[in-house]
């Protein structure tokens, strides 16, 4: 993929010039108080930083009140795209520009210094603009276990952007056109820990399946484009393409640790693809849970026996 640069007037890793605004930078909080401290530091250019809280009960808060540049607005969180609205829709930015990212994410001097030519560029005329990303297991990029290159919008014009109806994993929907940087930003999933790692899976498992058991009513054919130029409506079409097929952990550990040479990460890729892999067995299985009404055939099955004599004849 060409990704085309959106100023010359500076080459890739110069300082930024002193004249030039920065973005604001909006940040999704639960009970981070191991990452945000780091993240906000990341994201220090920013004059205008809003940590959106989701009444976190660890120090999230209290340690993000203590940065000088940083507002912390608090709503209950109930579905994620309704918590990414909110954020565009209902809090005022100093800068037209917002960079959105999570607290387990850190932004490079490379990509610091692209986001703010990018945002002062009068040649810039998109209404978003997508980003690559590096994420670490063990210690190491796991480029080829991870997927890379995985593009995710990243720095918008709120006004321009909302995110879709969606259980999990929210598509931004632009008006207008969407951009690309050349810099990527480092994400660290594990840095609170494995058990927090599965916790939000098993949560996230949750809202796939919801959201695959109303995929696979419309049909694989309305499933999405396969074959569309956008990178990340490609990648929603192979997910959305994914929820019909039948041993998914399976699948996706070939795809991953052997197609895609996760195997070259060395250990730290054996271990997350088993990890993915394990977390498409979850999804698959409460698809079925979901479809088949589990719960339901389980007590009819203890109805019927409860109503049964010892010998098995019914009363």
């Amino acid at each position: 993929m060409t990704i085309p640069t959106l100023s010359s007037n500076s080459p890739a890793g110069d300082a930024p010039a002193p004249s030039r605004t920065p973005p604001s930078v909006l940040i999704l909080t639960k009970n981070e108080d191991a990452n945000i401290e780091q993240c906000l530091r990341s994201v220090s250019f920013s004059d205008d930083i809003v940590v959106l809280d989701s009444f976190s009960d660890d120090r999230t808060v209290e340690i993000a009140s203590k940065f000088p540049n940083v507002r912390v607005v608090q709503r209950t969180f109930d579905t994620e795209y309704l918590q990414r609205n909110f954020g565009f829709e209902s809090i005022s930015y100093k800068h037209p520009w917002v960079y959105v990212c999570d607290a387990d994410e850190r932004i490079p001097d490379d990509l610091r210094d692209e986001l703010i030519r990018a945002v002062s560029d009068p040649a810039n005329t998109h209404s978003a603009l997508r980003i690559r990303y590096k994420n670490y297991f063990l210690g190491k990029w796991i480029k080829r276990s991870s997927g890379y290159p995985v593009w995710i919008i990243r720095l918008v014009r709120p006004e321009k952007v909302r995110y879709e109806k969606r259980a999990t994993n929210v598509h931004p929907i632009v008006e207008g056109s969407t951009g690309s940087l050349r810099s990527h930003f480092n994400h660290y999933s594990f840095n609170s820990g494995l058990r927090r790692w599965f916790d939000k899976h098993n949560f996230y498992s949750d809202r796939e399946a919801y959201e695959a058991v109303q995929v696979r009513k419309l049909g694989v054919g309305k499933a999405g484009s396969l074959f569309a130029r956008d990178p990340m409506a490609r990648r929603r079409a192979f997910k959305n393409a994914a929820f019909f097929l039948k041993g998914r952990a399976f699948w996706r550990f070939l795809f991953q640790y052997i197609l895609k040479f996760g195997f070259l990460d060395g250990v730290a890729g054996f271990h997350y693809c088993a990890m993915i892999s394990m977390y498409e067995y979850w999804i698959e299985l409460k698809i079925h849970e979901q479809e088949r009404s589990w719960r339901e055939r389980t007590e009819d099955v203890v109805k019927r026996r409860l109503a049964a004599d010892p010998n098995g004849a019914a009363r």
